[in-house]
């Protein structure tokens, strides 16, 4: 398969947006930061900035699908066990992070919390606030395979790049850093505790723009050399 210059500096331009969509995906949960009560919660679904980082969410994830499918296609004649199997890691985040932000956007925030609010009866809100707890669990479960996906894609696009020389040896260094950096949060996420993830914080409001945006300027520069053909 070859890819085009023109879809290369698209997806160029995609990653430079990831850049900036990372940068308000972890910063704008800062403004509704003090919602520590059920009822405060309750009313986040009528909060512009917590319905705007719902839909910039799924925009991020089409975004990255289209970047990283861009960066993977020029090792793809090299390494095509490793970047399909990343790009499928890459693609199943995405799949993941989408279906968590359509269950908080339809189901916690349109119909749990719109019914609680709208319900008269005690036996009701009793019922639907039990059914409002329990979606923590669910958020927590799918953020469990999110990561895991994404850490799998990050590796094996890693490996693939890293066996090269130049610019692109750097790409694969920049990938398995950001995979040891996501390692933390992963653990925690695994045992259910924040005590290592509160040290790197930083890598998804400076780390994560910062890498993105750098693999934008690695397609751009790339984009005048398209990938040779797949052998198959």
């Amino acid at each position: 398969m070859s890819v085009s210059t023109r879809f290369l500096r698209f997806a160029s331009i995609c990653a430079f947006a990831t850049a900036l969509t990372t940068l308000a995906i972890h910063l704008l949960p800062e403004l509704w930061a003090d919602a520590d009560t059920f009822e405060e919660q309750l009313q986040l679904r009528h909060n512009s900035s917590y319905v705007l980082h719902s839909w910039v969410t799924v925009v991020h994830c089409l975004l990255v699908v289209v970047s990283m499918f861009g960066l993977g296609v020029l090792r793809l004649s090299v390494a095509p066990v490793l970047i399909r199997f990343g790009f499928l890691g890459f693609l199943f985040f995405a799949f993941i992070e989408i279906l968590r932000t359509s269950l908080r956007i339809f189901a916690l925030n349109r119909t749990w919390r719109a019914n609680y609010e709208a319900a008269t009866d005690d036996a009701a809100r009793m019922s639907l606030r039990a059914t409002i707890g329990a979606f923590s669990g669910i958020n927590e479960s799918l953020f469990f395979l999110f990561l895991t996906a994404f850490i799998i894609g990050l590796l094996c696009y890693g490996f693939a790049f890293v066996g090269a020389k130049g610019l692109e040896q750097k790409v694969g260094l920049l990938l398995l850093l950001w995979a040891a950096l996501s390692i933390p949060g992963y653990v925690d996420t695994v045992r259910g505790t924040e005590v290592l993830s509160a040290y790197f914080e930083w890598v998804g409001s400076y780390f994560q723009p910062i890498a993105r945006a750098l693999l934008g300027v690695w397609l751009w520069t790339a984009s005048n050399r398209p990938a040779s053909p797949n052998p198959g």
